[in-house]
């Protein structure tokens, strides 16, 4: 017991030396604090001081006049010091070619504080004291005690244990008091390697060269931190180093070199755009930029020489950490991809027969297209946001609502509109005017010509989504095909004899003709004949109405029998979930080649949409369209 009793008492004598021991190395002993004066604060011109390296050259306060400098005094022993220590290293690395670190051990020799560096790598220098009066002045009772010094001698800022000073605020602090004299050895040459990937265009067709044209860029540095912006470069003569059209490689461009300040940078490009205003000062005033000006119509029939408009990926290069790369190359790599998507549509066959049972009962040609439900406007950079219900406004902010592409995710939305997109008709006026060729407003006017079998016609149109089937008529993009109905024959009434007889030749055909049960008839008295229906013959029925009698009707118009189908712009995506992404969806940077393989029938003989529900469901699965992106 006694034996047992001593070797505890030894163990308690020894902790408690151990932790003297760490007090003493944090806490200044009697005498000192007995004989000080009070401390230099805050305001105070710094008093004279000299000390001595660990290579024997001196330093005072005299040969630190005109810098910027932190003055530090530590203890090896003391564990607040030994939290500090890495964080001064780390100031060191960035700033010692215009910022000195002095550090100053208490009451350790030279081969002690060696000793501790060695240990830890550390590279800034330490200095001795020439005598313990500096103590005095600077710390008397606590270590670590640091101070932040300007270039006229005046402290700047004090810290303690409570708080010890962190690598954040001691960077501030030199960034304000050192400003461009710590500016000019911490900078960063930076290269760019802009990256356009094959798929942004038709891959396939030579001439569409200039789909990776990047003629000029606005590159946009912020301060990750503050999000307010540091500097804006505008460049041009970009390099291209890889001109090929092999669906495996990029278009890349090369540029050397952008001279920037050291620090951490949310970063954004723009490419190609000639409306970005020099009054922007925060990243969300870049972000939520809507441009209204550079595709009006919401389509685009060629890009340009100068190549289309591009963004950098909104979540690509956020919070770049460059301080590392002082006074080294660094090479930035951004992918780009344009805000408009690009649609080919082709018919594979110049005439589609229309049969039942073995019979061709008439000949369809598509003869036109148009484009409906266009943006006229649009975000530069793509959008993500959570969707609790379909009225709330957007709420966008970095880094969770703008993001790379995630195909099973369910907070993709591209289009700013999409918040305002619901099935009641009387909300759609709160945005129709966003839209060109807005489908709840059509008109059969200004149609383009369908090019030949085999053959595409093209277009550029800014992304536009939808979330709901229901939504589909009124707010996702669509084409709409005009068409030639030409039948093998039409039933027509025959007065004298009371029968009905095949008419063969167009010439003697009626201004209608309708379709009953695979035929073709001249009058509405003529299918009351052969179908015990009994329509007024005099009346004038809409597509709706026949439909409720399993009747369509087309008329003649500008030499022919006209008849429209509408088909809605499907974004294929292997999930079945249409909010990952949005079903019905034209996308940005997509190619999107759309060919009609086959006619089930007759469409409508006018447009007449109503966008709080599918009045015609036929008219989707009308027209059989193959899709490729």
């Amino acid at each position: 017991m006694t034996s047992k009793t001593h070797k505890v008492s030894i163990l308690i004598q020894l902790s408690l030396f151990i932790f003297t021991v760490l007090i003493t190395a944090c806490r200044e002993d009697s005498e000192e604090t007995a004989g000080t004066a009070s401390l230099v604060k805050v305001g105070d011109t710094t008093p004279y001081f000299d000390l001595l390296g660990p290579d024997g050259k001196q330093l005072s306060s005299l040969s630190l006049e005109g810098q910027c400098y932190i003055l530090n005094f530590f203890d090896t022993r003391c564990p607040d010091c030994q939290q500090l220590m890495p964080v001064l290293q780390r100031i060191y690395d960035k700033y010692h070619q215009t910022v000195p670190i002095v550090n100053v051990p208490r009451s350790q020799t030279r081969e002690d504080v060696l000793d501790y560096w060695n240990k830890h790598g550390f590279t800034m220098p330490f200095y001795i004291p020439s005598d313990r009066n500096l103590y005095y002045k600077f710390a008397t009772s606590i270590i670590p005690r640091t101070y932040v010094i300007d270039s006229n001698g005046t402290v700047l800022a004090t810290f303690d244990d409570s708080p010890i000073a962190d690598y954040e605020t001691l960077d501030s602090l030199l960034r304000q008091a050192a400003g461009d004299v710590a500016d000019a050895d911490n900078r960063v040459r930076m290269s760019l390697m802009l990256k356009v990937p094959a798929n942004s265009g038709a891959i396939d067709e030579y001439y569409f060269h200039n789909e990776y044209t990047i003629s000029h860029l606005d590159l946009f540095f912020f301060d990750a931190h503050t999000k307010q912006l540091f500097t804006k470069a505008t460049i041009k003569e970009l390099t291209q180093i890889d001109d090929t059209y092999d669906t495996q490689y990029d278009i890349t461009y090369l540029y050397e070199t952008v001279e920037l300040k050291t620090g951490i940078y949310d970063i954004f490009a723009i490419a190609n755009y000639d409306y970005c205003p020099d009054s922007i000062e925060e990243e969300s005033q870049l972000l939520d930029m809507i441009d209204s000006t550079t595709y009006k119509g919401g389509i685009e029939a060629n890009i340009p020489d100068n190549g289309p408009v591009m963004t950098s990926r909104a979540t690509a290069l956020l919070a770049v950490d460059l301080t590392p790369w002082a006074n080294k190359d660094y090479v930035l790599t951004m992918e780009m991809e344009r805000v408009m998507a690009k649609l080919q549509i082709g018919v594979a066959e110049n005439t589609f027969q229309l049969l039942h049972n073995g019979r061709k009962y008439a000949d369809i040609n598509i003869t036109n297209y148009k484009l409906v439900n266009l943006n006229r406007q649009y975000y530069l950079f793509q959008h993500r946001d959570s969707l609790p219900q379909l009225t709330q406004q957007p709420t966008f902010s970095l880094p969770y609502h703008y993001s790379e592409y995630n195909e099973l995710g369910d907070q993709y939305v591209v289009d700013p509109l999409f918040y305002k997109k619901t099935p009641d008709k009387a909300a759609a006026s709160l945005f129709a005017n966003h839209y060109q060729s807005w489908f709840g407003d059509f008109n059969t006017s200004n149609f383009a010509s369908m090019p030949s079998a085999n053959n595409h016609g093209f277009a550029y149109v800014l992304e536009n989504t939808a979330y709901k089937d229901s939504q589909k008529n009124g707010y996702s993009p669509g084409i709409v095909f005009k068409a030639a109905v030409n039948p093998t024959f039409v039933y027509l009434y025959d007065a004298s004899q009371k029968t009905l007889r095949e008419e063969y030749r167009p010439e003697y055909w009626p201004g209608t003709i309708y379709l009953y049960r695979y035929y073709f008839y001249g009058s509405i008295q003529a299918i009351n004949i052969v179908s015990g229906l009994q329509l007024d013959e005099l009346e004038t029925y809409t597509d709706a109405q026949l439909k409720n009698y399993g009747i369509k009707q087309s008329k003649f118009n500008m030499g022919v029998y006209e008849t429209y189908y509408t088909y809605w712009i499907e974004h294929r995506h292997t999930t079945t979930d249409p909010m990952a992404p949005m079903r019905y969806a034209l996308l940005r940077n997509n190619f999107y080649k759309l060919t009609i393989t086959g006619i089930n029938g007759i469409g409508n003989s006018v447009i007449t949409p109503d966008i709080l529900r599918d009045n015609y469901p036929n008219s989707y699965s009308d027209v059989t369209v193959s899709e490729g992106e």
